[in-house]
């Protein structure tokens, strides 16, 4: 029989010594310098009895041993059964497999009398992160404090409720705007969240109350509003300005040329402060809640925007680096998740987007 490292191992160095993922389960297992060489030398392939050799002798039944054990938990495979790697993650890769199974299986503590001391010691050990982002010393566009109507009924929002690409040429007004950001990212109402603090209510469900979704605005067409890249403060609803030079033209290249992106009224980016959920929720698990916290609010504000006769896009498609270095944030605490725009559909709202077609007859399996 030939054996072989599987294609993707993942490893990790703790004080202890060298660990490695056990393929298929959340668990890892410490590498003596032995068993790195018996790895090291199985490669690609190798005979097992030349593999049980390669050591000398006096130390083949060892090997023999170990090579079991390490058969049995997947961190060698036979040749003939490499290849039986789950077709998802040999599309998605052995990185991406691990972080599935290590966010797997949270214990949340519901109802378990260890919660409240879970609570104490994340209070005991740090203050909560800061709820609001704002930028103090920046200029300030003030939005209308008093949102227009959302008299669209709910069956036709739901119904119009369209991915637009296409926009015509012609301005939002402030109260457009102003209303779309306060239904999409304000809060509406505060709590009592007990030890961890006052919470916020907003449109959008966030895990634990967090809220860790900031919003940033490019104005392209907005009356009232001139040009540029902004940042939107909840506690203000208003606009700081972070940079005027921000156009069309710098968007484009951060978003691969989509038009969609950058050719509406104005583009809303998404980003993560990730510690407002790594403060609270400190498993591998919680990386998925900013995931659902921005679709979230992507869905709330592609709904708004419906109801307000504007015609929603969104997209994950944009250079991250780069996108957050046109923010001017740090990646390590605050990265770009969705990228959100909208503006005065070119053209009568249609049941299909643009350039799309009714199914033919039978296509649909």
């Amino acid at each position: 029989m030939k054996v072989r490292r599987p294609e993707h191992l993942v490893l990790r160095w703790p004080p202890e010594g060298l660990e490695v993922g056990i393929p298929g389960r959340a668990q890892w297992v410490r590498l003596s310098a032995d068993l790195r060489k018996v790895l090291d030398r199985a490669g690609d392939g190798i005979d097992l009895d030349e593999l049980a050799g390669a050591f000398g002798a006096e130390h083949e039944a060892k090997v023999r041993h170990a090579v079991t054990a390490l058969l049995q938990l997947g961190v060698l495979t036979p040749v003939d059964e490499a290849a039986r790697t789950p077709p998802l993650w040999q599309r998605w890769g052995g990185l991406a497999r691990r972080f599935h199974l290590e966010a797997r299986d949270a214990d949340y503590l519901v109802d378990s009398p260890r919660r409240a001391d879970e609570a104490d010691a994340i209070l005991a050990e740090s203050d909560a992160p800061p709820a609001f982002k704002e930028y103090p010393d920046h200029p300030v566009v003030p939005l209308p404090r008093r949102p227009l109507p959302l008299s669209t009924s709910v069956d036709d929002v739901f119904a119009g409720r369209r991915t637009h690409r296409r926009f015509a040429d012609t301005p939002v007004s402030l109260d457009q705007l102003g209303t779309l950001l306060f239904h999409s990212f304000a809060p509406h109402r505060f709590i009592d969240g007990g030890d961890f603090g006052v919470q916020q209510c907003r449109v959008s469900a966030s895990a634990g109350g967090r809220h860790e979704v900031e919003a940033y605005i490019v104005v392209h067409n907005v009356i009232g509003v001139p040009p540029g890249l902004y940042h939107y403060s909840v506690v203000r609803h208003a606009l700081e300005l972070l940079d005027a030079d921000a156009d069309r033209e710098r968007l484009a290249e951060l978003t691969y040329h989509q038009e969609a992106s950058y050719q509406g009224a104005f583009t809303v980016i998404t980003t993560a402060v990730a510690n407002r959920l790594a403060w609270k929720y400190r498993h591998p698990r919680a990386y998925r809640l900013w995931m659902y916290d921005a679709g979230h609010y992507g869905q709330t504000f592609a709904l708004t925007a419906t109801a307000l006769g504007l015609g929603p896009f969104q997209t994950v498609a944009f250079a991250d680096s780069r996108l957050e270095r046109f923010l001017g944030v740090d990646p390590d605490e605050e990265f770009a998740v969705y990228l959100l725009a909208a503006g005065v559909p070119e053209g009568p709202v249609s049941l299909l987007p643009a350039d799309f077609a009714f199914p033919r007859p039978g296509a649909v399996r």
